[in-house]
């Protein structure tokens, strides 16, 4: 619905011309809503001034988004006048302004003016579905579906698309189960009806549906695309992905089903798979950028950086993503310790979803090639743009961490406490604070915090292993600990940094070779200096010093720097 000039109304209405411009939904079917040139022209009628006023003020009232007052005004001119445009134009205000009933009336008002017309059939399939007459509704659509005697395809794809914009979904499938019923075995409403299903998450009802289209048209390739949806919703992922391939062998050249398949593929993992197909496409279109980005992440899951850059490099080309190809260069970069040409790369994010990330893994950098305070300046120019709320905790958890690994705790913990005030509750700041606060020595705050965030998250893993490890390494309470610790294992059985905080709770209780298995056991799982420091010192306490040493010499070569390392080696070899 759009408003006329209030000028260029006068003028026609002056001169008794009324060209309500109905709603227009693009491609035009029987269902859908009419356009101009379809409504039939009027003869002029003859106005007085009450009717002149209530068009006026009516179509002033749209012009300031004041629809209900316009469709009250609207009414009135409707019941001073016989013009049928003018009444249905009032009828078409007051569908908008959600008054239904009173649109209802109406419809009724311009047909007895008007006869018999689609477009009054039109209106009241919106106004029967917006006040949930499934019944009513159903009987018009059928009405305009049908032509010659023959539902037609196109009006079926247009009720798609108005049940999707104007009702909820257990209206849209009690007009569909209705339409169904009208006409047995027809594929398209048949197809419909399946997609709405799946939509609604209804799959097992879905599926023998789209079962039974396929049986009377196995060339419907649109079937197979549904089923497919619905055998994923169903966890049948391999037979979703035959469905896919068995639609893909009938129609070898849609560029469109390769794509799908490819990322079908994807989600199941079968990367190498994946591969083939969207190499297959590329090849079609060299330069499609959603290709090249796809090949680009596909070979960054498959450790394939040298091509992944080859890959995102022809994407930052192409253009359209090339966002999200500068902050995968950036990551990749980042994981070969070119951490300058990482910055390089994460600055060149400029919109979309990785431009924060990208922002605080540039600062981050930053930190580490020794520029904290530019680091610094960096994370707070993003909190003083920063509006939202989440955005703002995830800078401050960047600021603290670059604080904490320049050793400079105290900061970090102004930094937390700031931000706890704007987000008490905010579990991720309350576990950074606990952790900063464990190397200040301030332990009671460290537990608290802890405690705090498994009432809010009682499975939360990192934070049971972060108090059981403070329990273990700072206090006697080493049976408390380690109850901690194995409820982390428990849900996180793999993890490594839990599996070092199990070896040490063992180490604590005296149980060395438990202790032993599970440090071992975390350090052939991520090489880390601080999980060497603490194997070699059991190997060391329990009389292993080759080996001891030999643990230690490799957690140097992983950090020379790293603090608890070498305040180990220095305690037992002084």
């Amino acid at each position: 619905m759009y408003w006329l000039r209030p000028e260029i109304f006068i003028r026609r209405v002056v001169f008794a011309v009324l060209a309500a411009s109905l709603v227009s939904c693009g491609t035009v079917t029987r269902l859908e809503t009419i356009k101009d040139d379809d409504v039939a022209v009027s003869q002029p009628h003859e106005l007085n001034g009450d009717l002149l006023f209530n068009l006026l003020a009516g179509e002033f009232a749209g012009v300031r988004g004041q629809l209900g007052e316009s469709a009250d005004y609207y009414l009135e001119a409707a019941e001073q006048t016989r013009d049928p445009l003018i009444v249905a134009r009032a009828a078409h205000i007051a569908l908008y302004a959600k008054q239904y009933e009173k649109a209802l009336r109406l419809s009724h008002r311009w047909q007895a003016l008007a006869g018999e017309q689609q477009d009054i059939d039109r209106l009241r399939v919106l106004i029967y579905l917006n006040l949930a007459k499934v019944d009513e509704a159903v009987a018009v659509i059928d009405q305009l579906l049908v032509i010659d005697g023959q539902v037609d395809d196109q009006s079926v794809n247009s009720l798609g698309r108005i049940l999707k914009q104007e009702v909820d979904t257990k209206i849209g499938l009690d007009v569909l189960d209705a339409l169904n019923q009208r006409h047995h075995d027809h594929p398209q409403l048949m197809l419909l009806l399946a997609r709405y299903r799946a939509g609604a998450g209804e799959y097992a009802a879905a599926l023998p549906v789209v079962k039974r289209i396929i049986e009377l048209e196995p060339d419907m390739v649109d079937a197979y695309l549904v089923k497919a949806q619905v055998l994923v919703g169903l966890e049948r992922d391999s037979d979703a992905l035959e469905a896919v391939s068995v639609a893909l062998s009938k129609r070898p050249d849609d560029y469109r089903l390769r794509m799908q398949y490819a990322r079908m593929l994807v989600q199941m993992k079968q990367y190498k798979l994946a591969r083939k197909q969207f190499e297959r496409l590329q090849k079609i279109k060299p330069n499609d950028e959603n290709v090249l980005l796809s090949l680009g992440l596909l070979a960054i899951e498959m450790d394939d950086a040298k091509t992944a850059i080859v890959y995102l490099q022809q994407a930052v080309k192409a253009g359209a993503h090339n966002g999200q190809a500068y902050y995968y260069l950036g990551r990749i970069y980042q994981s070969q310790g070119d951490w300058g040409l990482a910055i390089e790369h994460y600055e060149q994010v400029m919109h979309g979803e990785f431009v924060l990330d990208a922002r605080i893994r540039s600062a981050g950098l930053l930190a580490q090639l020794g520029e904290v305070e530019a680091a610094l300046s960096k994370l707070q120019m993003l909190l003083n743009q920063g509006v939202n709320g989440q955005r703002n905790i995830q800078i401050y958890l960047a600021q603290g961490e670059v604080l904490r690994n320049a050793q400079r705790e105290k900061d970090a913990m102004d930094i937390y406490n700031q931000a706890l005030k704007k987000a008490p509750t905010n579990t991720e700041l309350l576990y950074a604070r606990a952790l900063t606060a464990e190397r200040l020595d301030m332990l009671e705050l460290t537990e608290s915090d802890l405690l705090t965030v498994l009432r809010h998250e009682p499975n939360n893993a990192n934070a049971l292993n972060a108090l059981g490890y403070t329990l273990a390494d700072r206090t006697s309470r080493l049976q408390e600990a380690k109850e901690y610790i194995l409820k982390a294992a428990k849900l996180l059985p793999d993890d490594p940094a839990i599996l070092d905080s199990l070896g040490w709770v063992y180490y604590r209780l005296g149980e060395y070779e438990k202790a032993i298995k599970w440090l071992r056991k975390a350090f052939n799982q991520m090489q880390d200096a601080e999980i060497a420091a603490h194997l070699g010192e059991v190997l060391w306490v329990s009389g292993q010093l080759e080996d001891a040493e030999k643990i230690w010499q490799r957690g140097l070569e992983l950090n020379a720097n790293h603090r608890v390392l070498l305040n180990t080696i220095k305690r037992y070899k002084q």
